[in-house]
C-alpha cells in the first residue's frame, strides 16, 4: 500500500494520493515510515510544502495514536527539515521528543543547549542535530580517530564515551565531541560498515548500484572506480568476489536514474544526480544514440524491465510503438529488426500495423518459397525467437508442419527444441521420425536433435510407427551421445546441461535404458559396456550402474579382463640403470638447460627490436623445445616401472631378455638384449618399444618373427632366449 503512495506522488496524481493517504492513516505502520517520508520529499520537490505539511500532520497524529511515537517523531523531523511546518506541528514534535527521550541522562543537557523549551523550528532542528551525538549513533573524526560509536554519557562531567572501529574506547567532553566530530547519518556508508555490515552485504548482492551511490556521497557526489573499490573491498565485498561484483555494479550503475557514468569502460567515474532522471526521459535520450532498430528495441526492452510504475511502463510501450511504426513506414530496417519490434509489442499486449506472422514469413522464406530456418537467429532475444516459433503455423500456412519437419536438422539450436515441441503439441510429432536415420550417426553434429528424438521415442510419440528403431538401437545412439557430451562438458556449459537431461532420460524410472536392457543380447550389452568404458571414469554413474547390474545378472564374463603381458600395459619399463639416466637427464634439463635458456632470452631481448632479432627468435624456439621435452619427461617419470620388478618370462622374448635369432633367408645370426628406452648404451641392445623388437615380443624358441630392414621385413627364427634381469 505504501509503495502505491510513492507511485502516486511520483506520477503527480495528487487527488488519488490524498485519498490513499487517508486510507493508510487508518492503520499506520512504523515500518512504512521511510515511504511516508519519501512522499513528503517528493511533494516538497514539487514546491508543495503546504500539501506535504497537511499529509504529514495527519500521519503523525495517526502514528501517535497507535503508540508509535518514535516513528511519528522521525516523520516530524523529516517534514520540518524540508521547511514544511507550522506552530502546531512544532508543539507536537516537541511533545514527541520529550516522550521519546525524556528519561535519557543526556536529555536535559541537550534540551538546554538546543533551547527546546521555546518550541521553535530552529530549536527543534538543533536538537535533531545534537541527538545524533548520543548513545548508539556513529560519529566521525577526520583528523585521525575515524569512525566510532557513542556508548555512554556521564551527566556529572558532561562527557561522552566513544568506541572506535579500531576497538579503542575514549572519553571526550561534550563540547569537544560537538565541535570536532561529525555525526553520521544512519544510512552513511561509514556508519553502516560499523553497525550494519550484513545489510551492506545484502545490498551488494541485490542492489550494487545503490552501494555505489552510498560510496559516492563520501566524495561529494563524484567517485572513481578505484575509490569505489577502496571503500567497499574487502570490508563489504571480499577480494575474490570483487570482479563479479564490479561487473554487476557497472552494469547496474549504467541503468541507475540517480547515477551518471562518465570516463572509460574500464575506468568509469560515477556522478550522483541532484534528481533522478525519469526512465521515460532517459530511454528517449538513449534512443538518440542508437541508429539500428534492433539496438533501439533492445534499449526499450531494458528500460521496460526497469520500470516498476505501471504508468511509466505504459509510456515506454507507447514510445516503442512509435519507434516500430516509424521503422515500418520508412522501410529501411531489416525484417528481423522489424519483427523484433512487433514481437516486443505483442508480448506486452500491443499491436503494430503489420502482423508479426506476416513479417516472420518475410524473414524465413526466400523469394522462391524456400524455408531458411537459420534466419530466426537474427532476432535479438531468445524471447523473440520462442515467440516466433509459436507463430509458424500462421506464417507458413496449412502445411507448416511438413515444411518444418523435413528440414529439422537446419533449425538452429536456439529454437530446435521449441520447434519439436510445437510439432508434438499440434499432433505432428511423428513427422520427426525420418530424421533419426539422418542424425543418429552424427552425435557431434546434432546433439540436441538426437536427444529430442530420443525423448519423443521414450514419450511414445512414435509408438504407432512401423519404421521406428528398436529400443536397443535408440539406447546405443544415446549412449554414444552421452560419451560425446561427457568429453565436452567441462568446456561447454550447454553440453554439460544436455548431459544432465540425457542422463535423466536414460536412467530415470521410466527411462529408455529400462526398455533397451530388457532382454538385451550379449553382443548388444557388450557394445553398451564398451561405449561406457570409452566415455571415461567420469561418465554418469547412474547409467553405468544400470548397465553393470544387467551384466552381473546375465553376462558377468563381459567384465572379465584378459591377461596381457606386462609390456603391453600403459606404462614404460626400464632397468634401474635406465631410470637413473632418465632422472639425470630430467635434472639437467630443469636445473641447467631451461634456466640458461631463460638468461639467453633476456640477453637477446635487451638487443632491441624483437621483430628483427634472430637471437631472440632462436632462444624462444629453444625454450619451446626444452619446456615441451620437460613436460614429456615429467609424464614418463610418472608412468615408468622397473623391469626388475616384473615377472620376466624365461621362454618368451620380453623386456629383460637376451635373444639369439637366425634369418630364415641367408642364415645370418643376430644376438641382442631387449631392454627399455633408456638402456640403449651399445649396438647390441634394442628398445622393446622400437620396431626392431615389436615383431619379436611374446614369441618363443623356434617361432618365426619379423625384423625391419632397408629392403623390408625380414623373417627370423628364435633360437635362444636368456633372461638377463
Amino acid at each position: 500500500m505504501t509503495k502505491e503512495l510513492v507511485q502516486l506522488a511520483r506520477s503527480l496524481q495528487f487527488d488519488a494520493l490524498e485519498t490513499a493517504w487517508g486510507q493508510a492513516a487508518k492503520s499506520p505502520s512504523a515500518e512504512d515510515t521511510a515511504n511516508y517520508a519519501t512522499v513528503i520529499d517528493l511533494l516538497c520537490d514539487q514546491d508543495m510544502a503546504s500539501r506535504a505539511l497537511g499529509l504529514a500532520s495527519t500521519m503523525i497524529d495517526a502514528l501517535s495514536g497507535k503508540d508509535q511515537g518514535k516513528a511519528a517523531m522521525e516523520l516530524g523531523f523529516r517534514v520540518m527539515r524540508r521547511s514544511a511546518h507550522n506552530e502546531a506541528l512544532a508543539r507536537t514534535v516537541v511533545g514527541l521528543i520529550e516522550k521519546c527521550y525524556g528519561d535519557q541522562p543526556w536529555f536535559a543537557e541537550l534540551r538546554g543547549r538546543a533551547g527546546l523549551q521555546s518550541a521553535s523550528v530552529q530549536a527543534i532542528l538543533e536538537f535533531d542535530r545534537l541527538r545524533r551525538y548520543t548513545k548508539g549513533h556513529v560519529v566521525y573524526h577526520a583528523a585521525g580517530w575515524g569512525e566510532g560509536t557513542v556508548e555512554e554519557f556521564a551527566a556529572e562531567t558532561a562527557e561522552m564515551a566513544v568506541r572506535f572501529a579500531t576497538g579503542r574506547r575514549e572519553q571526550f567532553p561534550l563540547d569537544t565531541l560537538l565541535s570536532r566530530f561529525k555525526a553520521l547519518d544512519a544510512e552513511d556508508l561509514r556508519a553502516m560498515k560499523l553497525q550494519r555490515l550484513d545489510t551492506l552485504r545484502v545490498e551488494a548482492a541485490q542492489d550494487p548500484s545503490g552501494l555505489v551511490r552510498r560510496a559516492a556521497t563520501l566524495y561529494r557526489g563524484t567517485i572513481t572506480s578505484a575509490q569505489v573499490k577502496t571503500e567497499l573491498c574487502p570490508a563489504v565485498v571480499d577480494e575474490k568476489a570483487w570482479p563479479t561484483f564490479w561487473k554487476r555494479a557497472k552494469a547496474a550503475a549504467a541503468k541507475d536514474p540517480w547515477l551518471k557514468v562518465e570516463g572509460s569502460t574500464t575506468r568509469p567515474v560515477f556522478l550522483l544526480r541532484d534528481k533522478p532522471v525519469g526512465l521515460v526521459e532517459e530511454a528517449t535520450a538513449a534512443l538518440k544514440h542508437e541508429n539500428d532498430l534492433g539496438q533501439r528495441i533492445g534499449v526499450l526492452r531494458d528500460y521496460l524491465a526497469r520500470g516498476q510504475d505501471e504508468e511509466v511502463r505504459t509510456q515506454i510501450l507507447g514510445l516503442a510503438t512509435k519507434v516500430v511504426e516509424q521503422a515500418i513506414e520508412e522501410k529501411k530496417a531489416t525484417h528481423a529488426h522489424i519483427l523484433d519490434g512487433i514481437l516486443f509489442l505483442e508480448e506486452h499486449g500491443r499491436r503494430a500495423s503489420i502482423a508479426a506472422a506476416d513479417e516472420l514469413r518475410q524473414l524465413l522464406l526466400k523469394d522462391d518459397g524456400t524455408l531458411v530456418p537459420v534466419a530466426i537467429d537474427r532476432l535479438a532475444t531468445q524471447a523473440s525467437r520462442v515467440h516466433a516459433v509459436e507463430l509458424l503455423p500462421k506464417a507458413l500456412g496449412e502445411n507448416w508442419a511438413d515444411q518444418c519437419a523435413v528440414i529439422l536438422t537446419e533449425w538452429p539450436n536456439s529454437v530446435i527444441e521449441n520447434v519439436v515441441d510445437k510439432l508434438v503439441a499440434s499432433g505432428n510429432g511423428r513427422l520427426c521420425l525420418p530424421m533419426w536415420d539422418r542424425v543418429a550417426p552424427y552425435p557431434n553434429r546434432y546433439p540436441m536433435l538426437i536427444y529430442l528424438l530420443g525423448k519423443l521415442y521414450c514419450d511414445g510419440v512414435f509408438e504407432a510407427e512401423e519404421q521406428r528403431p528398436s529400443p536397443v538401437a535408440i539406447g546405443r545412439v544415446l549412449l554414444h551421445l552421452g560419451r560425446v557430451l561427457n568429453a565436452d562438458r567441462k568446456k561447454n556449459q550447454l553440453h554439460s546441461r544436455l548431459l544432465g537431461r540425457l542422463t535423466s532420460l536414460l536412467s530415470g524410472k521410466r527411462g529408455l535404458l529400462n526398455l533397451a536392457l530388457d532382454g538385451i543380447s550379449r553382443d548388444d550389452l557388450a557394445q553398451y559396456v564398451g561405449i561406457c568404458v570409452r566415455a571415461g571414469e567420469d561418465f554418469p554413474l547412474e547409467i553405468v550402474d544400470m548397465i553393470d547390474r544387467v551384466v552381473a545378472d546375465n553376462y558377468p564374463d563381459i567384465h572379465a579382463k584378459p591377461d596381457v603381458p606386462f609390456w603391453e600395459r600403459d606404462q614404460i619399463f626400464t632397468t634401474r640403470a635406465g631410470l637413473r639416466r632418465l632422472r639425470e637427464e630430467y635434472r639437467a634439463l630443469v636445473e641447467d638447460k631451461i634456466p640458461a635458456n631463460s638468461k639467453a632470452i633476456g640477453a637477446a631481448a635487451s638487443l632491441g627490436d624483437l621483430s628483427e632479432n634472430s637471437e631472440w627468435e632462436s632462444a624462444m624456439e629453444e625454450q619451446r623445445n626444452l619446456t615441451g621435452r620437460a613436460q614429456v619427461m615429467d609424464q614418463q617419470l610418472r608412468t615408468v616401472r622397473l623391469i626388475e620388478e616384473q615377472d620376466v618370462p624365461d621362454d618368451r622374448v620380453a623386456p629383460g631378455t637376451k635373444v639369439t635369432l637366425t634369418e630364415t633367408t641367408g642364415g645370418k645370426q643376430h644376438t641382442f638384449r631387449v631392454l627399455g628406452p633408456w638402456d640403449i648404451t651399445d649396438d647390441h641392445t634394442v628398445n622393446y618399444l622400437a620396431p626392431m623388437a615389436q615383431g619379436l615380443l611374446g614369441k618363443g624358441i623356434g617361432e618365426i618373427g619379423e625384423m625391419p630392414s632397408p629392403q623390408g621385413p625380414v623373417a627370423v627364427r628364435i633360437d635362444v632366449i636368456e633372461r638377463i634381469v
